[in-house]
């Protein structure tokens, strides 16, 4: 893992909401005022259960969707008030990537791993055929693919390669930051810990910044520097891989470990949550969003929402009792 150095993207008070309902009156909030820091060369986790507003929050930040509100600077740039389309025709498009959940569904039948990898090295980069042909090339090389899988297409690969095409696709064009929406969820096992491994060498490679949106801590665990814990559109606890997964200190967090198989806690008290989470559309603001599963709710908890603040140990959490000092 690389070590952290200047901000690459700055994240502050981002949110987004969809109208839904009879006459769209209500709203549906997937994102609910996020901020965060991603640094170059950093890893930053992103973990939750399904439906909390990860990919959302992946897909805002990558500008494939506009924010509701709040800011987005890359390299200091506000790009969060350029409407996504606009982004799209921006140079600063390149300088983000996205690797998507599905290799299948995200590659153009109609084109070949050549044609795939080519396109936006056209449209971003721009350069002549041999140019464009030989940064393919070594995309190809990078991503562990013989060349001649070039004249391929997608029908003719496994899960395996088109998430590798997936991938070179994305650092084709020399990106700053790659947003990977859980890139290895459609995989087999066996080839879920190969792509990992490279994703791991690509980012020291070639010192990418990593938002690496799963389900999976045990896997974030592994490949990220930080760890960011999102909740219904909220995120609820932030710090270093290990401290977050060794000492969390958010109910929440310690339920996602918890519900990790492991042998050697098989007789040890676990967290069970109970009940189901509260709805998303229109949210009480002045409540804790985990009010109602938590097993150490407080009665505060129900009439103010936590911020995240900084504990002894350095990490955010937005937890009442754990700002009380005692996290359990």
């Amino acid at each position: 893992m690389s070590a952290p150095s200047l901000p690459l993207v700055e994240i502050d008070g981002l949110s987004k909401r969809y109208p839904v309902g009879t006459f769209r009156r209500k709203m549906l909030h997937a994102v609910d005022h996020v901020s965060l820091t991603i640094s170059e060369g950093e890893c930053i986790g992103l973990v939750g259960e399904s439906g909390c507003g990860k990919s959302t929050l992946a897909r805002v930040l990558a500008r494939l969707v506009d924010p509701t509100e709040g800011e987005i600077r890359l390299s200091g740039v506000e790009v969060g008030k350029m409407p996504a389309k606009a982004f799209g025709g921006s140079p600063l498009r390149r300088d983000i990537q996205v690797v998507f959940q599905d290799p299948t569904e995200s590659l153009n039948p109609g084109f070949t791993v050549f044609q795939a990898i080519a396109d936006p090295l056209k449209r971003l980069v721009g350069g002549t055929g041999e140019e464009i042909a030989d940064r393919v090339l070594a995309a190809l090389d990078d991503v562990g693919l013989p060349r001649e899988y070039g004249s391929r297409y997608p029908h003719q690969l496994s899960g395996g390669q088109k998430a590798r095409v997936g991938i070179a696709r994305a650092i084709a064009v020399n990106p700053k930051l790659l947003v990977l929406d859980e890139p290895t969820s459609a995989l087999d096992v066996s080839v879920q810990s190969l792509i990992l491994n490279l994703l791991s060498k690509l980012q020291k490679q070639r010192n990418m910044s990593y938002l690496f949106v799963s389900h999976d801590l045990n896997v974030v665990r592994l490949l990220c520097d930080k760890i960011a814990v999102m909740y219904l559109g909220r995120i609820v606890e932030f710090g270093p891989s290990k401290s977050v997964y060794f000492k969390p200190r958010h109910p929440y967090t310690r339920a996602l470990i918890d519900a990790i198989p492991d042998p050697e806690r098989k007789n040890s008290a676990r967290t069970k949550l109970e009940g189901s989470a509260s709805s998303p559309i229109d949210p009480n603001p002045n409540a804790c969003r985990f009010a109602g599963r938590c097993p150490v709710e407080l009665p505060v908890c129900t009439q103010s929402m936590p911020t995240l603040t900084p504990g002894s140990d350095g990490n955010l959490v937005a937890c009442h009792r754990a700002a009380e000092g005692d996290p359990s």
